[in-house]
């Protein structure tokens, strides 16, 4: 049971980064009035995600420790796990709150600086980073995927 309910935590979540990165964001940017107004969208949306592939990755970790019981030993599935965590947590934390100061500073006229503008600069790196995050989170996430199909994850298999 454990195993299947982490599959389904961790497929949803990586569906849900999917859809965001894929579909959300770029619609925001196509349909909404301006760009600052589609930023905003895509900031709080992208939180939300965030902490959910905080969540679901820390409730990963809590069910291998606690279905290895006293063999102490850490299997990659936990290391994969642990990295989803602070790949989210940065991009989370760090990245996605040093854009929000950014965006703070700069106002709506953020998206129509010239990109030599050291302001837009700065947040055009974070952005790329925040992307590049996001992205190796996903396939740390599709690669734990993977381990539990093909059950070596270290959770006890479905019953």
């Amino acid at each position: 049971m454990t195993q299947k309910v982490g599959l389904t935590l961790l497929s949803i979540w990586v569906g849900a980064a999917a859809f965001f990165s894929f579909v959300l964001a770029p619609a925001a940017f196509s349909v909404l009035p301006n760009q600052h107004l589609a930023g905003q969208v895509v900031s709080r949306t992208l939180g939300v995600v965030e902490i959910a592939g905080i969540l679901v990755t820390a409730i990963l970790l809590v069910l291998s420790f606690l279905s290895r019981g006293r063999r102490g030993k850490a299997f990659p599935f936990d290391l994969g796990a642990l990295a989803v965590i602070l790949l989210t947590m940065i991009g989370s934390r760090i990245v996605s709150g040093r854009m929000h100061v950014l965006r703070l500073q700069a106002g709506e006229r953020l998206y129509s600086l010239p990109a030599s503008d050291p302001l837009r600069s700065a947040f055009d790196q974070l952005h790329q980073f925040s992307v590049g995050l996001m992205s190796m989170a996903m396939i740390v996430a599709l690669v734990l995927i993977i381990r539990m199909l093909l059950g070596k994850s270290g959770l006890p298999a479905n019953t």
